[in-house]
C-alpha cells in the first residue's frame, strides 16, 4: 500500500462526518429560530390549556384555594343534565348554520359582484370592510342605542314606513334577540369572506371563462362549472373560519343580551362566563371550555380535511 493509498483513505469517512455535523447544526439553529414562538405558544396557549382541563375536574369556586376538591368527572355529569348549557349549544348551532352560512353567501355575492369592473367597485371593498375591523363593543353598543325601544331610531324608521306593526323590543323579545345578534354578527363579520372570496376569483385563470364563452356558455353556466368548483378550498376555509368565530363568540352577545332574555341568546362562552365569574362555580365554567375547545378542534379537522381531499 503506498502512501498516498494510506492518506487517501481516510478522506471519504471525514466527508461523510462534515455534511452531518451541518445538518446537525442547521437544525439546532432552526430550532433556535423557532425557540421563541414555542415559548410563547407554551406558555400563553398550551399551559393554559392544560390549566383549564385539570379545573374542568375541580370543585372550586375561583375564589380561595383552600376550597379546592377534586371532583373528577361530575362537572361533565352536571353539564348533560343542565338544559341551559344545551340550549346554549343549541344557540351555538343556529349560530353556525345562519350566520355562518349568510356571510359565506354574502360574501360570496358580493365578492362576484365587485369582480365584475363595475364602477367604483373599490370604493364598495372597502366600505364592506370597514365593519371587519371594527370593535365588537363599539359595534355591540351602537346597535344597542339603535335597537332601543325608546331611544333607538329602528322602530321610528318602521313607524314612519307604515310598518309600525313590526316595532318590538328588540333584544327584550325572546323570539327576537338571538336573529338580531345573529343579524348584527353578519353585518360585522361578512366583510372577512367577501375578501377571502376576492383573492381566491384572482386566481382563476381567465382563460377558462374565455374558452367557456367560445363554447356558448352564459354567466350563470360559467359560475357553477368554473368559479364554484375552483373556489371549493376557499369555500371551505371560509366556512371554517366563520364558523371558528361565531363559536367563540362572546362580546357581542355579552354587550347586547348578556345571554338574555331568560336565556333566549345564551351561547357557550356567555354561559362559561356566567358559571365562572358570577357564580363562582370555576369548574363548571372549565367544563364548558373544554367542551367548547372540543367542538372547535372537530371543525378545525373536519376543513383540513375538506382542503386536503379538494388538492388531491
Amino acid at each position: 500500500m503506498t502512501t498516498s493509498q494510506t492518506v487517501a483513505m481516510p478522506l471519504p469517512v471525514a466527508a461523510a462526518r462534515q455534511p452531518r455535523r451541518g445538518r446537525v447544526l442547521a437544525a439546532v439553529e432552526a430550532y433556535l429560530f423557532v425557540l421563541p414562538a414555542l415559548v410563547f405558544y407554551a406558555l400563553f396557549l398550551a399551559l393554559p390549556i392544560v390549566g383549564v382541563v385539570i379545573i374542568s375536574l375541580l370543585d372550586w369556586s375561583g375564589i380561595s384555594m383552600k376550597d379546592i376538591k377534586f371532583a373528577g368527572l361530575a362537572n361533565y355529569r352536571a353539564m348533560a343534565g343542565d338544559p341551559v348549557f344545551w340550549q346554549a349549544l343549541w344557540h351555538n348551532i343556529v349560530f353556525i348554520g345562519v350566520g355562518a352560512v349568510a356571510m359565506v353567501i354574502l360574501g360570496l355575492f358580493l365578492a362576484v359582484l365587485l369582480e365584475q369592473g363595475l364602477r367604483g367597485s373599490n370604493l364598495f371593498r372597502g366600505i364592506f370592510f370597514i365593519p371587519t375591523i371594527m370593535s365588537l363593543v363599539v359595534v355591540g353598543i351602537v346597535f344597542v342605542l339603535l335597537l332601543s325601544p325608546e331611544l333607538g331610531l329602528v322602530n321610528p324608521l318602521l313607524r314612519s314606513a307604515g310598518l309600525g306593526s313590526l316595532t318590538r323590543a328588540w333584544l327584550g323579545d325572546p323570539a327576537t334577540a338571538l336573529p338580531t345578534v345573529i343579524g348584527v354578527d353578519v353585518w360585522k363579520n361578512f366583510g372577512l369572506a367577501m375578501f377571502l372570496f376576492v383573492a381566491g376569483l384572482k386566481s382563476i385563470p381567465q382563460e377558462y371563462y374565455e374558452a367557456a364563452s367560445i363554447d356558448g356558455a352564459g354567466a350563470w353556466r360559467r359560475f357553477l362549472d368554473i368559479t364554484l368548483p375552483a373556489l371549493r378550498p376557499v369555500t371551505a376555509v371560509v366556512i371554517t373560519l366563520t364558523s371558528i368565530n361565531t363559536l367563540k363568540l362572546f362580546d357581542l352577545v355579552y354587550v347586547m343580551t348578556a345571554g338574555g332574555p331568560n336565556h333566549a341568546s345564551q351561547v357557550l362562552t356567555t354561559w362559561m362566563y356566567a358559571q365562572g365569574f358570577m357564580f363562582n362555580n370555576m369548574g363548571y365554567g372549565s367544563a364548558l371550555a373544554v367542551v367548547l375547545l372540543i367542538v372547535t378542534f372537530v371543525i378545525t379537522v373536519i376543513q383540513f380535511k375538506l382542503v386536503s381531499r379538494d388538492e388531491t
